[in-house]
């Protein structure tokens, strides 16, 4: 957050801290009415001490919604009240020499994954006695590679990715003196791995906003790794009809590989489908969805990049 801020500052913005911990900075232009809004996430995955067991080592709860198969093997520092501590994510059944074929057998999960702090604890008693306690926040190494190629590989580029972007996009408009015809507010948000996204800190004057994310790539989805990937639904529904046409219409015409695409799990859209089919037959049904997606049209919109978010 605070190197995000002097960042927006050098760049000449003036970055406000709401009282969520969020970050604006508004960038100003012909009017502050019907203004725009684009959105990056920088809080990310990570971990907290969910209990100091009877060995010394810690029992992990994740932040975020991620898979302990990724933790596994992680380096990562845990912040405690008298200081900061390094430690590795292993699985509970981490030596082949003892566990032999259980080591691949044993379940993903992190009831299944400890941590073992890099100091000399055998007991639980010694690892309070470091000062690391139930709660303590747990980061992990992201282990940026930037390669010659221009490919960046790392952890948990869900978002900052986006975060480049909008910096960079930003530094793009000063560079350029570009005079926009209404305001243009960029947001940072810190709450959007644990479900809380922009709700708090989109203002009334704002009409349309653009989020700027990860895109999902799976072999069932219509995503790009190589483009700009545009989300056209998510589990909650259709985006923006007219935002999202003007910006497959933006990309086209500037010829921005792109490609559009549904984010909603598999299942979970089956069972929507299987819900308007049943509905079809009832009259108001149409009219309720229109209702809805009108009253809903300050609802984050999302164009993506990719990431590898491991």
């Amino acid at each position: 957050m605070r190197y995000c801020a002097e960042e927006l500052e050098r760049l000449g913005l003036v970055p406000e801290l709401t009282r969520r911990g969020a970050i604006r900075a508004v960038r100003r232009g012909g009017r502050r009415r019907a203004a725009r809004a684009i959105v990056t996430h920088l809080d990310t995955l990570g971990a907290q001490v969910k209990l100091v067991k009877e060995s010394g080592r810690l029992e992990l709860v994740p932040v975020g919604h991620w898979s302990a198969r990724f933790a596994e093997g992680a380096r990562v520092t845990i912040f405690a009240d008298q200081g900061s501590f390094r430690g590795t994510i292993l699985p509970l059944k981490a030596s082949g020499h003892t566990f032999n074929e259980e080591v691949d057998r044993q379940p993903v999960g992190w009831d299944h994954v400890e941590l073992r702090v890099d100091a000399v604890t055998a007991s639980k008693a010694e690892t309070l006695a470091l000062g690391i306690d139930v709660g303590d926040y747990v980061a992990i190494d992201p282990q940026p590679e930037f390669l010659d190629n221009g490919f960046i590989n790392s952890r948990h580029l869900d978002d900052k990715a986006g975060v480049a972007i909008a910096l960079a996009a930003i530094e793009a408009l000063e560079r350029e003196q570009v005079a926009t015809p209404v305001d243009i507010h960029w947001l940072f948000t810190n709450a959007e791995e644990v479900g809380v996204g922009a709700a708090a800190i989109v203002t009334p004057e704002i009409a349309s906003m653009v989020t700027i994310d990860n895109g999902t790539t799976a072999s069932d989805q219509n995503s790009s790794e190589f483009g700009v990937t545009i989300a056209m639904a998510d589990q909650s529904g259709p985006f923006d009809y007219h935002l999202t046409k003007k910006l497959i219409g933006v990309c086209r015409e500037h010829e921005i590989p792109s490609s559009s695409d549904i984010t909603a799990p598999i299942p979970l859209l089956r069972s929507r489908q299987a819900t308007m089919s049943a509905r079809r037959s009832w009259p108001s049904a149409s009219t309720h969805r229109t209702a809805t997606s009108a009253s809903m049209s300050m609802r984050s919109r999302r164009s993506r990049v990719w990431s590898r978010n491991m």
